[in-house]
């Protein structure tokens, strides 16, 4: 009998296996002639690359992305594409490299595809205001908050040049805002804009949208940090029950939901269950090959099994 979690994942790598087929089959044209038939040379375009490597990145096989969008990118440098398409090509592979830890290529990178947008897109473009959302992240991810505020206060300004605060396209901005101050250590102004974003994030996508999962698990992370147990193991709960029904109950993608669990389960003194968790979410991401995510994982985890020297307060108390 085959695991649910093993059967989404399974339909997801046929899906995978299926658009790459697809395209393959695509690229092989034949004619009837005596009987044989020709095959016709034809090489993929810088953009068909680019959405076949988003295809694995999506699912977080960057190992498998990375020779598509670095030929992606070699093909767009050939001076074949539009500046814009380029700029595609550019900031795709520093958020594949973002990712895999290879920040100072990613940040160059993004700078790439932003200066190139500037050149092709109006004023004030919508895109611009996402690739310095992508430079922040990466900017977080170096430790330098400095430079990640200015470059999401320069893409607030661009998005609200053209959408209403309420507007839905604002959600990712005041997600990663509240990201940011979780950083930094501010968690009364992290959750005033999580809230912000929740109110959008419950109008738009609704309670079962994976989106509203991930950031259900980020709110219940900021939580535990403010040790509001009980409302952080709520929201932790339904996050993740939405997030295995899409990538199966052992994606290196809970890894994180997974460890907010272990921390509430240190507070509730489970300890056993909590280093369960902590081994699940090691496995699933050292599985994955990437060196850059297990070691900041590690790192976390380090973290967790250091609070158990703390001494915590009842979790009724904690929650008031």
């Amino acid at each position: 009998m085959i695991h649910k979690s093993s059967t989404n994942l399974l339909t997801l790598k046929a899906k995978i296996f299926s658009f790459i087929l697809v395209f393959s089959l695509a690229l092989v044209g034949t004619s009837i002639a005596g009987g044989k038939t020709k095959p016709v040379r034809k090489h993929p375009s810088s953009r068909t690359l680019r959405s076949m490597a988003r295809v694995y990145m999506a699912y977080g096989e960057y190992t498998k992305a990375q020779p598509l969008a670095e030929k992606a990118l070699a093909l767009a440098k050939t001076g074949r594409v539009s500046d814009s398409e380029l700029a595609m090509c550019f900031i795709d592979m520093a958020i594949l490299y973002r990712n895999q830890g290879k920040l100072i290529e990613a940040e160059e990178l993004c700078k790439s595809g932003f200066y190139l947008q500037e050149k092709t897109l109006f004023e004030n473009h919508p895109y611009l205001a996402h690739t310095l959302r992508t430079l922040s992240s990466i900017y977080q991810d170096q430790g330098d908050y400095h430079q990640a505020k200015i470059a999401l206060d320069n893409a607030m300004v661009i998005m609200l040049d053209s959408h209403c605060e309420d507007d839905k396209a604002m959600t990712p901005f005041f997600v990663d805002i509240a990201e940011l101050f979780v950083a930094q250590g501010d968690f009364e102004q992290a959750e005033r804009y999580y809230d912000k974003a929740m109110v959008l994030i419950n109008n738009s996508y609704g309670p079962d949208h994976l989106y509203t999962a991930n950031v259900l698990s980020s709110i219940a992370k900021l939580y535990t940090f403010q040790r509001k147990y009980t409302k952080a193991e709520e929201l932790i709960n339904r996050a993740v029950a939405i997030q295995e029904k899409v990538y199966g109950s052992d994606h290196h993608f809970l890894a994180s939901s997974w460890l907010t669990k272990a921390k509430i389960c240190q507070a509730k003194r489970d300890y056993s269950q909590a280093e369960n968790l902590i081994s699940k979410a090691l496995v699933a991401v050292e599985k994955t090959g990437n060196t850059a995510a297990f070691e900041k994982l590690k790192q976390r985890v380090e973290e967790i099994r250091a609070s158990r020297l703390v001494a915590y307060a009842p979790i009724a108390k904690a929650d008031k």
